[in-house]
């Protein structure tokens, strides 16, 4: 609501009735007191009639002025109530804006981490994979009979500790992968909740 709107809602709130309760009580009884002197009087007695209707009609449009003033002194705390709500709703979407696209932040960089392990898990097979089929040749070598040299069965040795590390590496990997995945989910969820 604007500066202006707010003045004429508050001013509206504050305004008086063309006459005021004392005013009106006044008009009343000097109303009584004409009243009075007019009873005595025959000639005047169709004057009295017209002073009396007179009389309820302003009686009337003093009350409804009332009941109307009434009425706009309540509109007017409502309006004022409705633009403190509309306010507060606009701070909450904007704030649930705010959250939305924080959270499409985070999802794009699970993402990312994502496709990193993925990245990481693939090399990590192919090693593994290459590591196998070197294993496999020396296991065959070893078959034929050629005795292996001592360097040849530390190389041998390490290979298995790399393949067994490698191993492990590529399960955590996994185990990440599949973190990641619930994680973006919650979060999407959480975003399309927000939405």
């Amino acid at each position: 609501m604007t500066e202006e709107k707010k003045d004429g809602v508050a001013s509206a709130g504050k305004e008086k009735a063309s006459i005021d309760d004392s005013a009106f009580e006044a008009l009343e009884k000097d109303f009584q007191e004409v009243l009075q002197e007019l009873m005595g009087d025959r000639s005047l007695e169709r004057f009295r009639v017209e002073y009396e209707k007179l009389h309820r009609a302003l009686k009337k449009s003093h009350d409804s002025e009332k009941r109307l003033m009434q009425k706009c002194r309540e509109l007017n705390a409502e309006m004022v109530a409705n633009s403190a709500k509309v306010s507060t709703a606009l701070k909450l979407t904007q704030e649930d804006q705010a959250t939305i696209a924080s959270l499409k932040k985070e999802i794009e960089k699970a993402w990312k981490m994502v496709d990193a392990a993925h990245e990481k898990e693939t090399r990590a097979r192919e090693t593994i994979q290459s590591l196998k089929l070197e294993i496999a040749n020396m296991s065959k070598l070893v078959e034929q009979g050629a005795g292996l040299s001592m360097g040849q069965e530390h190389s041998v040795n390490e290979l298995l500790k790399i393949k067994e590390d490698l191993t492990k590496e590529r399960d955590e990997l996994l185990s990440q992968i599949v973190k990641l995945r619930e994680d973006m989910t919650a979060a999407q969820d959480k975003v399309n909740s927000l939405e």
